[in-house]
């Protein structure tokens, strides 16, 4: 591993990424991470240090703007201000990206758990994961919407982890035939919860009325009510990123791990003459 990669891992470990590495983190340029740190600095009226170390929150949010502005083709002002101000999806994302067992503490033995293989050397597609993944949807490049699965994630991984213990305690029939089906359910299409969370414009981020607490019908996604169609459903335009995969591959990155396009690869074989 290179001085660079070394210092990549160590800053993710330790929880100080400078800009550098995080934007090779991202594959982008430094410029970019420094652009959406000063929107927040102006934003907050805060004055940034000239030298700067992020968190591994900050990381995260900062997937997001860069997932935001790439794919989800939000200007970078606008991309900022949906990372800033949606902080409970990166919270949400952090559930798995730093994932640690339900009543593990820091320190207690389980802080490399990965059952989700996440981060393993051979998982180097960049490819969703349909029970876990995450989404923020943006309908005509104003509303945003968090989209998630109705089943809860980090439950799912909890459980993957309690029976990859118990199995290597006692290897069993039993033990291995329910492990195997929560694997499987890793794969399986996924019934979603939307929430529209707020609204996007000139590098401000409005949250949506009433945004905790629970969610009303005309926000949900899914079947028409009365004849009319939901909010959620009422767009134009929508694009739909994966904050999840964004996250993921950005750390992957992080701890010196390939990260490899699925499309590129296959359009790379295509143009050898390989099927």
């Amino acid at each position: 591993m290179s001085t660079m990669a070394m210092d990549r891992l160590s800053g993710w470990l330790d929880g100080r990424m400078s800009d550098r590495n995080l934007a090779d983190a991202l594959g982008c340029d430094v410029e970019f991470v420094h652009r959406v740190s000063e929107c927040w600095t102006r934003n907050s009226l805060s004055r940034a240090p000239a030298e700067r170390t992020q968190g591994v929150q900050t990381c995260t949010r900062l997937a997001i703007a860069h997932a935001l502005h790439t794919t989800g083709a939000l200007t970078l002002p606008d991309a900022a201000a949906v990372a800033a101000g949606s902080w409970q999806v990166s919270a949400s994302l952090l559930k798995l990206l730093e994932f640690r067992p339900s009543g593990c503490q820091p320190g207690d033995g389980d802080d490399e758990a990965d059952p989700l293989m996440q981060f393993v050397p051979h998982a180097a597609e960049a490819i969703p994961i349909a029970a876990a993944d995450e989404y923020l949807d943006v309908a005509d490049g104003r509303r945003v919407y968090w989209r998630k699965p109705r089943r809860d994630a980090y439950l799912l991984a909890c459980d993957l982890h309690r029976l990859s213990c118990a199995s290597r305690r006692e290897d069993t029939p039993a033990l291995q035939e329910e492990y195997l089906e929560l694997l499987a359910r890793l794969r399986e299409p996924e019934d979603h919860v939307c929430e529209w969370i707020g609204t996007v414009a000139d590098g401000r981020f409005r949250p949506a009325p009433d945004r905790f607490a629970e969610r009303s019908p005309a926000m949900r996604q899914g079947l028409f009510h009365q004849g009319s169609r939901s909010f959620a459903e009422s767009y134009a335009t929508k694009v739909s990123v994966n904050v999840s995969l964004a996250a993921r591959s950005m750390k992957r990155r992080a701890l010196g791990l390939a990260v490899t396009d699925p499309l590129k690869m296959t359009a790379a074989r295509k143009g050898d003459g390989k099927a």
